[in-house]
């Protein structure tokens, strides 16, 4: 008899599926039983939660790792960044100042004087520019200079703003032998008081028939461009004492002429010319005016009226 192959009798038995046993052939776990496979499945049940745990475990370390590294690379790139950043402002060619816009608020203001008095700005690095040392600047070369505004448009373009003292007369000046009765010119005036008592030569000036004019007589140099005139209070007295005599006596003021030297100023009124001085209150000067037109009429007087003297009032 012939004996057939192993694999031929693997494929011609079928294996059936398995199938639960009929309860009838079941047999009845013992107690032992039970707490026995009760037992093993917990240690299973438990050998998996531990490993999970230690899954777990691996993982939130590795996670606290990779954070770390990435916080420490991120960190180092920052710094890293940082520092390239402030080596590119402090040392690169880029941030020195190439051009400066002057915004000129006076129509009088000479954009090229002003360029060459911040022409040392040229070539400095812009961050290190100070606001007081480019008005200072601008202050030595232009002596009436109110208001500097400064700004900067980086990488290299400083911005100046400048304002200028007002003009507040125009001047014309007198030999000191012409007197208060010499006449004045009628030529170009170029020749200005600003409102601190600078005495400014321009040609840009505008609106200049506006101006009051002021005589200047009694100079012992003569007086240059760019130099103070006259102080603050001169000017002041000077302008109240022509608000008063407009206001309370209705006298409008015709010339007005100033004497350096002494200190004095005379304001001519109805041809007459009142004079007053520094020495003492304006408002004694006024009142002794007051009360010598109660005394006397204006029409008796032919020259002067002197308010100087605390005592008595001196006329012509």
């Amino acid at each position: 008899m012939a004996l057939l192959p192993r694999n031929h009798y693997h494929r011609s038995v079928p294996i059936k599926k398995s199938r639960r046993l009929p309860k009838k052939f079941a047999r009845q776990a013992s107690p032992d039983t039970k707490r026995f496979v009760k037992r093993r499945m917990e240690r299973r049940q438990k050998k998996r939660i531990e490993r999970w745990k230690r899954f777990t475990r691996r993982a939130e370390a590795m996670r606290d790792s990779i954070t770390e590294h990435a916080f420490r690379t991120t960190l180092i790139a920052v710094v890293l960044l940082l520092l390239t950043v402030l080596g590119f402002i402090l040392f690169s060619p880029i941030m020195h100042v190439r051009s400066i816009q002057v915004t000129r608020v006076s129509p009088r203001l000479d954009i090229e004087e002003v360029q060459d008095a911040l022409s040392p700005m040229f070539g400095r690095h812009i961050l290190f520019l100070s606001s007081f040392e480019i008005a200072g600047l601008l202050r030595d070369r232009i002596p009436d200079v109110r208001n500097v505004k400064t700004s900067k448009r980086y990488p290299s373009t400083l911005k100046v703003q400048i304002e200028l003292d007002p003009l507040v007369a125009r001047l014309h000046i007198q030999e000191p032998d012409a007197g208060d009765t010499a006449e004045i010119g009628t030529g170009t005036t170029i020749d200005f008081l600003t409102d601190t008592g600078m005495y400014i030569a321009t040609l840009a000036a505008r609106d200049v028939q506006t101006l009051p004019e002021i005589v200047v007589v009694d100079w012992g140099l003569r007086p240059e461009p760019d130099t103070r005139l006259l102080t603050t209070a001169f000017l002041e007295r000077m302008k109240a004492a022509e608000l008063t005599l407009l206001r309370q006596f209705g006298q409008e003021v015709e010339r007005r002429t100033v004497y350096v030297r002494a200190q004095e100023f005379h304001l001519r009124v109805s041809n007459i010319s009142l004079w007053f001085d520094l020495k003492s209150p304006l408002e004694d000067q006024l009142e002794r005016y007051h009360t010598f037109l109660r005394d006397v009429s204006l029409e008796k007087v032919k020259q002067y009226i002197d308010l100087r003297l605390a005592d008595r009032v001196v006329w012509q």
